[in-house]
């Protein structure tokens, strides 16, 4: 049977897929089987911004600067010494002595899409092979309702399953969290759906032939989408209007506040790994207004939704089991162009950690011009392997794709980051 083209691109399991329809796919038991047990009760919530934050504009900023590099924006000092910050970012420079901040992250892929599959599964990019994204691979439990990947409110491209099995596949909650109405398409009991389970069992009884296995798996994925729409207790992890006013006032009452407050309810609840996918960081023009103007601005949205979750997180005593990473594809261009925008730029760029595993401190710099790492240039596979040993995945791991070729979980000679990690 021919793989489904949705695990061929990596992208996530629509939501009607994954509760109604379900396609029927093979499971390929060597990839399966080759996935790493699970040695802690961790959680991943990675925030992808979309499109290439500009380091000089958040965490990287460059005061000494001219204002042909350093743009408009002004920049504020951090509660860690060194450390200067957009100053539209004040609730995360008192909160950076609690962060991990990577400032030498480079690069050589500048396009979005081959950035973002080597930023979201730690390999460079191929003609003939999509890799799985981490979520993909962390933490799948058959007996859990849950999902083990959920993606607010849709997958990045890159950010699924890659050649696994489209069962690992990041469950899209579709909708904008931040708007009033918000709810989860088709995460409800509905009388119908179980009259269509009972006809399709019936016309499986009628067929008479044997289960293979694919049909078997299938069973089992449609099973488990009907355990999810029809459990209240894991279809209460889905629902923000169970948080009280208070708390996500302070997230924010906005996609990306909202957002992170329903990855922090999932990991809560024992989702495995949760990507929040924040649009429209591409700025080629006039990127001052971009990042300070709107409803909300960009950056005053990303400080409120990252303080909050960093404080909610430790408050719940959520920090020892929940990683939190903070990337985008690249970075951005360390000159203004004519337009006032910043333009890819994979040379250079910053990520954020914090939680789980997670040292805080500074690993490494750029030049006085934001253009090239100073020292401890870091590579994008050694991100994906700190992550992994963060959620104390086995690093020597080997996928298998659908005709059995061996891959490896992280990429060869791609150690993690000592100083990021807890001894």
């Amino acid at each position: 049977m021919n793989q489904d083209p949705l695990a061929r691109s990596g992208l996530a399991c629509d939501r009607r897929d994954f509760l109604g329809r379900l396609a029927a796919l093979p499971l390929w038991a060597r990839g399966l089987a080759a996935l790493p047990a699970e040695r802690a009760p961790r959680s991943l919530i990675l925030v992808w911004l979309d499109g290439g934050l500009s380091h000089l504009d958040s965490f990287d900023a460059k005061p000494e600067a001219s204002v042909a590099i350093r743009g408009d924006l002004r920049a504020m000092r951090s509660a860690v010494d060194g450390v200067w910050v957009s100053e539209h970012l004040p609730e995360l420079a008192r909160r950076m002595d609690r962060c991990a901040l990577l400032r030498s992250l480079s690069h050589g892929e500048g396009n979005h899409d081959r950035g973002s599959h080597l930023l979201l599964t730690g390999h460079r990019p191929s003609p003939v092979l999509v890799h799985p994204a981490l979520g993909a691979v962390h933490g799948q439990d058959a007996d859990a309702v849950l999902p083990h990947y959920v993606a607010i409110p849709s997958a990045a491209e890159y950010a699924g399953a890659g050649f696994l099995p489209a069962t690992r596949a990041p469950f899209a909650v579709g909708g904008d969290p931040g708007r009033p109405e918000f709810a989860v398409r088709d995460l409800h009991a509905d009388p119908r759906r179980a009259r269509a389970h009972e006809l399709l069992a019936e016309l499986d009884r009628l067929d008479g032939a044997p289960r293979g296995e694919a049909e078997r798996e299938r069973d089992r994925f449609q099973e488990r989408a009907r355990r999810l729409a029809e459990d209240p207790h894991a279809r209460r992890w889905f629902d923000l209007g169970a948080e009280p006013a208070a708390t996500r006032e302070v997230y924010g009452r906005h996609r990306l506040g909202q957002s992170c407050l329903l990855a922090r309810r999932l990991v809560e609840g024992g989702v495995r790994t949760v990507l929040v996918h924040d649009t429209g960081w591409d700025h080629h023009q006039q990127i001052r207004s971009a990042l300070t103007y709107g409803f909300p601005p960009k950056l005053t949205a990303l400080d409120g939704a990252l303080a909050a979750l960093l404080d909610d997180l430790r408050r719940r005593e959520l920090e020892s089991r929940v990683v939190v990473c903070v990337a985008s594809e690249f970075g951005r261009t360390p000159r203004l162009n004519p337009l006032g925008g910043r333009d890819h730029w994979p040379r250079a760029q910053s990520v954020l950690l914090f939680g789980a595993g997670i040292r805080p401190g500074v690993v490494g710099s750029t030049d006085a011009r934001g253009e090239e790492p100073a020292d401890q240039p870091l590579a994008p596979e050694r991100l994906h392997a700190t992550l992994a040993a963060a959620l104390g995945l086995d690093l020597a791991t080997i996928l298998r794709t659908p005709d059995g070729r061996p891959v490896r979980l992280v990429a060869e000679g791609a150690a993690p980051i000592a100083e990021v990690l807890r001894a």
